[in-house]
């Protein structure tokens, strides 16, 4: 019985001893990991995104499901000593482009918004946009899982960004004597010189979906109609 008691709690210790290095490795995998986090593979983020306006135009103003943008941005991060957490402040330039059926006009009143009458059907208009440019400072709250055996992550991010107007241009193709014309109108004073507001992102290795909303109008107040700006879209990072 002695024995068979000793034989138990062998068994027991040497089970608890494997389980106990497991961990270890495991922490000490995950602390190689951190360790690495200055990696610049994890300092470039892509972002593809569909980018809209919420508005309340009542005159037949719409914007196109084409609306689109794009931002480039370096991150520099930071992890919270030796946890999965860390901070990314960065800087970054973002365009977006939005797709409208309107004739865009700027006066001592402001901007304005005249839509086309049946422009989707219409063989004499092909293209009108608003397409604005920005410097931007991002910041983000990262959270990281354990790395897999491929050393990919599941990752989650909130963030905030903060932007300046760097240009904004009116672009419309329209026919006339029968071929399509490009024109082309920039220094559009009443879009915001600023813009600002929250981002998520959530992600498997290096694709990530990825979520901004602005908590500032599209145009300064009482210059423009009351929009507001946001976009949705593909993240391609290192993390």
């Amino acid at each position: 019985m002695k024995r068979l008691m000793f034989l138990v709690l062998m068994i027991l210790g040497f089970v608890s001893m494997n389980y106990a290095q497991e961990e270890v490795a495991e922490e000490e995998e995950t602390l190689e990991f951190v360790k690495q986090k200055q990696d610049p593979r994890d300092r470039f983020m892509i972002n593809v995104t569909f980018d809209n306006v919420f508005h309340k135009e009542s005159n037949g103003f719409k914007t196109n499901v084409a609306s689109r943008g794009v931002g480039l941005y370096y991150m520099y991060d930071i992890p919270i000593k030796e946890s999965r957490i860390s901070i990314a402040p960065g800087i970054g330039f973002s365009h977006a482009s939005y797709y409208h059926n309107s004739f865009m006009t700027e006066d001592s009143s402001g901007t304005s918004f005249t839509p086309i009458p049946d422009y989707k059907n219409s063989d004499d208009f092909k293209k009108h946009k608003l397409a604005v440019n920005y410097l931007e400072i991002p910041v983000e709250l990262r959270f990281f899982s354990k790395p897999s055996k491929k050393g990919n992550l599941f990752k989650a991010a909130i963030g905030f960004r903060a932007a300046v107007r760097l240009t904004a241009v009116n672009k419309e193709t329209n026919k006339d004597n029968d071929y399509f014309k490009k024109y082309k109108t920039k220094g559009y004073k009443d879009v915001s010189i600023f813009r600002g507001g929250p981002t998520l992102r959530v992600g498997y290795g290096a694709f990530n979906i990825i979520a901004f909303y602005s908590v500032t109008e599209l145009f300064k107040k009482n210059q423009g109609p009351k929009m507001t700006p946001f976009s949705i879209g593909i993240s391609i990072t290192g993390l």
